[in-house]
Parts: structure tokens; sequence; C-alpha cells
């Protein structure tokens, strides 16, 4: 049987107003959003719902793909927008 190894992600919102996802426990992000002052006000105070479905479906994706260990190498020092 295949063992399977459970990693805890946790959807951060950094005082920049940025959203990262990152393992918990690790200050290097994997995923960020950053959501322009012109789409907040668009937004009306949802920008927190926007970037989690964002950043949950990026998880998603990953996942899926078997991609989240080539997308963590790939990934560092790169903003996905």
């Amino acid at each position: 049987m295949k063992s399977s190894k459970v990693t805890a992600l946790e959807i951060i919102q950094l005082s920049t107003d940025e959203f990262i996802v990152r393992k918990a426990g690790e200050e290097t992000p994997l995923l960020t959003i950053n959501i322009s002052e012109e789409f907040k006000e668009k937004l009306d105070g949802l920008q927190i719902d926007l970037a989690s479905k964002m950043l949950i479906a990026g998880i998603d994706y990953l996942t899926e793909s078997g991609q989240i260990q080539a997308a963590k190498l790939e990934s560092k020092g790169k903003t996905l927008h």
C-alpha cells in the first residue's frame, strides 16, 4: 500500500494586504495574490472571499495534477497573479 503524506496549508493575509498560501509553520509562500486598490473598491470588502476562493482553486489544481512539489520549486521568488 502506498503511503500518503498530508501537508497542512494555511491562507494568510499579510500586513501588505497580500494573501498567501504556505505550508503550516513555514515562511515561504507557495502562492501569492495581490489585489489592486481599484479592484478592492469594486469588491466592497469581499477581497478576502475572492482571495480564498482563488487560493483554494490553485491548491486544488496543484493537488489534482500532482505538481505541488514542482510548483514549490518554481515559485521561489515569483508572484502568481
